[in-house]
């Protein structure tokens, strides 16, 4: 039987027998933690340690799982904390919402030195509403914070539509959600990382990595963070190596490459229109593509409109934005690193909108291998009619090639002069050099930090890339 605990009575209904007792559970608890005037409470759930009988007021009296939660009425400004060196499985849904200035937080406690509390789900089963979720988020103003995610759902079989594969992803934002922010998690092996349809969703300052298993077999790759709404921010994560490479992936007879899938960030679900997305200040390092933005699904050529993706330093297979629908879209001041290539290929700016007028500015881009710089796609010949300016292009090695559109005005065609280009593993490898061409080289787009919060301008204009050289 559910427990369900209100404030400040704790109503433990306990089958013993044949008799059901009313209880503040057992001699050990200390429920001093629990204060009736207050307007929050704190509850603690220790997965070694703790007893579901527990009032999970204090660590002491911490509960063991997450069925108590389930039936807790929580209100603005509760937090729920897991202790370190703890592991859970399934899903935890979070229904209820905070306020502005009283979030609901779900975090964790403990020793530092200890791993961060565990969750992991790999129960898949759309009948029962299964998805492998961990934790479901369906109120306002709610925080997510310092714990571990890890091999959740992929490798899907059978013949699954688009409605029940957006259903996925360790951390889920739902449609009901927002205000909610998913910040400073480490998410290892789950093949979608984070999932928000949420309105005003900021994901922030997240460890996302090593997931090479394919999602939906043999079509789809793993997605570390995947929109499905607008009003949503993407900012200072690192996501390494979310990829899925296998000669049998493919996305049909006329499919646009094949072999190769998944990537960092991916916005479809054209149901809604979408606007008002910004990604900006994340590093990413060999996964099969950086943005993807699709046109079709449900519907086909949906309204998606004022993108803002600047600052991001991403050194990535496939490409740096694939945006086949979208339009009045702000590419800028990224580093884009484009010298990895492997069964699927689609160039560093894929803008495949016809008219789409995107803006493609203060860019620093180097390639290698002749990978092409605005390859349109099968979608259009020509006709984006993009607003590229003011962006440093430069082949490291074989010929620079730009496709279908640029370079652009004022283009600056030259060795960058970064710090440690040839051997870099790291985002300050792409640093600007004081001689760099890209200093004082950018045009004024009203941004006020740098990849590392470096004032913009430092000296004279904006320089051109992530970094403000200092």
């Amino acid at each position: 039987m559910k427990l369900h605990i209100t404030r400040p009575t704790i109503i433990l209904s306990l089958f013993l027998g044949m008799n059901i007792f009313l209880a503040c559970s057992d001699g050990n608890d200390d429920d001093s933690d629990l204060n009736p005037a207050s307007d929050y409470q704190v509850y603690y759930i220790d997965s070694e340690n703790g007893r579901d009988t527990n009032s999970g007021f204090s660590e002491v009296s911490a509960w063991r799982s997450l069925s108590n939660v389930d039936s807790v009425s929580l209100l603005p400004g509760d937090t729920i904390k897991f202790k370190r060196g703890s592991s859970f499985q399934g899903t935890l849904y979070i229904n209820d919402s905070g306020e502005e200035d009283k979030y609901i937080v779900l975090t964790s406690y403990g020793d530092s030195s200890d791993q961060a509390p565990v969750f992991t789900n790999t129960v898949f089963n759309p009948d029962e509403d299964q998805y492998g979720n961990c934790i479901r988020l369906k109120g306002d103003y709610i925080i997510v914070e310092n714990l571990y995610f890890e091999h959740t759902v992929a490798e899907l079989r059978g013949n699954l539509g688009f409605p029940v594969m957006w259903e996925l992803g360790a951390i889920y934002i739902d449609k009901t959600a927002s205000h909610c922010i998913v910040q400073n998690n480490e998410i290892f092996d789950c093949g979608v990382g984070i999932k928000s349809y949420g309105a005003y969703a900021l994901i922030t300052n997240n460890y996302i990595h090593d997931c090479n298993r394919i999602l939906k077999e043999w079509s789809w790759g793993p997605i570390a963070i995947w929109l499905g709404g607008d009003y949503q921010e993407v900012s200072y994560n690192t996501v390494i190596n979310y990829s899925a490479v296998d000669p049998r992936i493919s996305w049909g007879p006329d499919s646009y490459g094949g072999g190769a899938d998944g990537g960092v960030i991916e916005i479809d679900d054209g149901r809604e229109p979408k606007s008002n997305i910004e990604i900006h200040h994340n590093y990413t390092r060999d996964n099969q593509g950086f943005i993807e933005v699709t046109w079709t699904d449900l519907v086909q050529n949906p309204p998606y409109t004022d993108f803002s993706i600047h600052h991001n330093i991403s050194d990535d297979y496939q490409q740096f934005i694939a945006l086949w629908c979208g339009s009045g879209c702000r590419i800028e001041n990224n580093t884009v690193i484009r010298r990895k290539k492997n069964a699927t290929d689609w160039g560093v700016f894929n803008l495949t909108q016809y008219n789409g007028k995107n803006y493609v500015r203060n860019n620093l881009v180097i390639v290698e291998e002749d990978i092409e710089i605005f390859p349109g796609g099968s979608q259009q010949t020509s006709g984006a009619n993009s607003i590229i300016s003011n962006n440093v292009f430069f082949a490291a090695s074989g010929e620079l090639n730009f496709g279908m559109e640029g370079p652009g005005n004022n283009p600056i065609i030259s060795d960058p002069l970064l710090s440690n280009y040839e051997n870099g593993q790291g985002p300050n490898d792409f640093y600007l050099s004081a001689s760099s061409p890209a200093v004082n080289s950018g045009l004024n787009l009203g941004y006020n930090i740098d990849f590392n919060d470096t004032v913009i301008p430092k000296d004279g204009l904006p320089d051109i890339g992530a970094f403000e050289f200092k």
